[in-house]
């Protein structure tokens, strides 16, 4: 963590981040020259992993999160009385409404195109240094380098994914037209596999790529090819993704509990599982965002931390206005996707003052933090609410309405994004929100890639050519730590072969991997992103590719060009 810590303090070089393609506002780091920063070996680590930092926040903080998740059917930001309308943004998101200027898709285009920036400064730097008068050695040049080739691809997957037709930048300050998504892919492909070689088995480091983690990437670019380029390439996932399982590329296990994912990092537990992760820790690399968008107001009181929070994003509402579960429409739902024996969805609760706890949702009544025992919300003192349900139980419901105004005022509107009241939605504490006053608040790290995706994008690969049974083997040895000796028989893909039909494998990935940027590649991949879920019309036309923001085409008009979508 010590060489987190220290990107945040030591100025990195930078010659220029904008790159004319793209005319990004990404601020220098620093005005001094490449010979006056990197004078030891603590500079040039530090360089290396400032990349990782704006990898981090690309990821899940904001934009690129909100794009794969809120215009899927599992999440939505609803307008909670008079706050959260904002412009209507999150209506559009949600409903397919977008436009050019819709401010996610340029941080779509925008955090990215940052990123990839920073590597090729960065790696160009590294290229001109003589290694071994800082103490290094060729092969620690040759991995540094790689890690920046990974990085680098990692942020073009973001691109390729969001808008297909994309800029290919080699150098800082030139500028290029888009190239054809075949070109972004067989680019992407190659830096990858060019980067494999010379990167370690299992990095020592947590957040650092290694082969696993290159490998992993691979398994991404061939399980979606069919979408990105039309050219499908599930022989070759299955294949990367059957090596990485045998070990060739370092050695991962599936985590035997449910949390230990997305618990990693905690009293320093690192789970088997997590091939890639960002690490995290308060006030250093922090986590906070999807707090922020989550949380009420007054979860602070809950869960014994001091933040503030937003209350706006929650989980799709599984049930009407009368409670009963919606049946016209089969996405969606989530919270009611999984079965009642489910450790999952279970209320998250603290259970030790040492970072214990069990479910993934904050859901019905609330109560304050028992400060007596160090853990657990079951003091008996209830958390009230402050809008709608001021000096009330906050309780929060798998609906969305306002059914403060029963019978009267909006509650004849019914059901939508704009309906929400301070307690709508069943809130995802998945990645765990753990004590602050126990020094827990904020140290799990972010699971970016698992052992369990290559199982599922093996499983997917299988089920695709005809083997429904070696899908269900690869589904049920991750999904089996979900629930008790006594209860897996009944939810088993092997004991019940005939439960495995196309909409099932959509839940279950949608169960498997909620809120970790997965579903909206996952729906479109599967061909039910244009389908209708809970106040979303079925698409008119295809919304699959977002468009090309106006800011880019303003900003470069003689390269970028709409997208024609």
């Amino acid at each position: 963590m010590k060489k987190y810590q220290s990107l945040l303090y030591i100025t990195i070089l930078a010659a220029s981040l904008l790159c004319g393609c793209v005319k990004l506002d990404e601020e220098l780091f620093s005005d001094l020259p490449a010979a006056g920063y990197y004078t030891d070996k603590n500079a040039v680590e530090a360089a290396v992993v400032r990349p990782y930092e704006h990898g981090q926040w690309c990821g899940w903080d904001g934009d690129r999160w909100i794009l794969q998740e809120l215009s899927a059917d599992q999440f939505v930001w609803t307008q909670k009385g008079k706050h959260g309308y904002d412009d209507g943004q999150w209506i559009r998101m949600h409903g397919h409404n977008w436009d050019v200027r819709q401010g996610q898709i340029y941080g779509g285009w925008t955090g990215p195109y940052q990123g990839i920036m920073q590597c090729i400064t960065i790696g160009g730097d590294i290229e001109k240094l003589d290694y071994a008068t800082m103490g290094l050695t060729p092969e620690d040049k040759k991995r540094h380098l790689a890690e920046l080739k990974t990085l680098k691809a990692w942020f073009y997957i973001f691109l390729l994914d969001f808008f297909r037709k994309v800029p290919i930048i080699q150098n800082v300050g030139e500028s290029q037209p888009q190239s054809e998504p075949e070109q972004v892919f067989a680019y992407i492909e190659k830096e990858l596999k060019d980067a494999l070689p010379d990167l370690p088995k299992n990095s020592t480091v947590p957040g650092r790529w290694d082969q696993g983690g290159a490998a992993a990437l691979l398994v991404r670019l061939y399980l979606n090819a069919e979408k990105w380029i039309g050219k499908p390439k599930y022989t070759e996932c299955a294949q990367w993704a059957q090596d990485i399982i045998n070990g060739k590329y370092g050695t991962y296990s599936l985590d035997t509990d449910y949390r230990g994912p997305f618990r990693s990092g905690v009293g320093g537990y690192r789970s088997p599982e997590n091939i890639f992760e960002f690490p995290h820790k308060l006030d250093i690399y922090n986590f906070g965002w999807m707090y922020n968008a989550m949380q009420h107001y007054a979860m602070r009181y809950a869960l014994d931390n001091d933040w503030g929070s937003w209350n706006g994003v929650h989980l799709t509402p599984s049930r009407d206005l009368d409670g009963n579960i919606y049946a016209g429409f089969k996405l969606g739902k989530p919270y009611e996707k999984y079965a009642a024996t489910d450790k999952r969805k279970q209320a998250f609760r603290t259970t030790s003052a040492t970072g214990d706890y069990e479910g993934f949702f904050m859901v019905g009544q609330v109560y304050e933090y028992n400060a007596a025992k160090g853990f657990g919300y079951d003091s008996t003192k209830k958390v009230n609410g402050s809008e709608e349900y001021n000096g009330q139980p906050l309780r929060f419901v798998d609906q969305v309405g306002r059914f403060s105004e029963k019978p009267g005022g909006r509650w004849a509107e019914g059901s939508h994004v704009a309906t929400g009241e301070e307690n709508s939605g069943v809130r995802l504490l998945k990645f765990p929100w753990l004590q602050k006053s126990k020094g827990l608040f904020m140290s799990n790290s972010a699971p970016e890639i698992r052992l369990a995706e290559i199982y599922y994008s093996l499983a997917e690969c299988k089920y695709r050519a005809g083997d429904k049974a070696g899908a269900a083997v690869l589904i049920d040895a991750v999904k089996k730590r979900n629930f008790s000796t006594a209860n897996w028989p009944a939810q088993s893909y092997v004991a019940n072969p005939g439960k495995l039909t196309d909409d099932e494998f959509i839940d279950e990935l949608g169960r498997e991997f909620i809120g970790e940027r997965h579903r909206r590649p996952d729906l479109i991949r599967w061909n039910r992103f244009g389908n209708a879920w809970w106040d979303k019309a079925a698409d008119a036309k295809d919304k699959t590719v977002f468009p090309i923001p106006q800011k880019a085409i303003d900003a470069n008009p003689d390269f970028i060009k709409p997208n024609g979508y």
